[in-house]
């Protein structure tokens, strides 16, 4: 026996206006479309958390940029900003 459950969803107008013609060209419900997307999110593994590469270098790479260099560009920014 399946049990059901009645809710309500509140949804900005905006995509619910956005999800009629989609819903009426495939011929499919609002419930229908809910409880697929549900499903979906809920038996998908969580996707891997992937951090992009972004580092300076180590300073002993062609092109990279060391620390000591960076600190020393600020140094000189700050420096310049103020009157001699």
């Amino acid at each position: 026996m399946h049990i059901h459950m009645r809710t309500t969803i509140d949804m900005p107008d905006d995509l619910l206006k956005r999800a009629k013609p989609f819903l009426a060209k495939r011929k499919m419900t609002l419930r229908t479309l809910v409880i697929d997307a549900v499903e979906r999110v809920i038996g998908a593994p969580p996707a891997p958390f992937v951090l992009r590469d972004a580092s300076a270098g180590s300073g002993g790479e062609e092109g990279s940029v060391s620390s000591e260099a960076i600190n020393r560009a600020i140094d000189e920014t700050r420096e310049s900003g103020f009157p001699k």
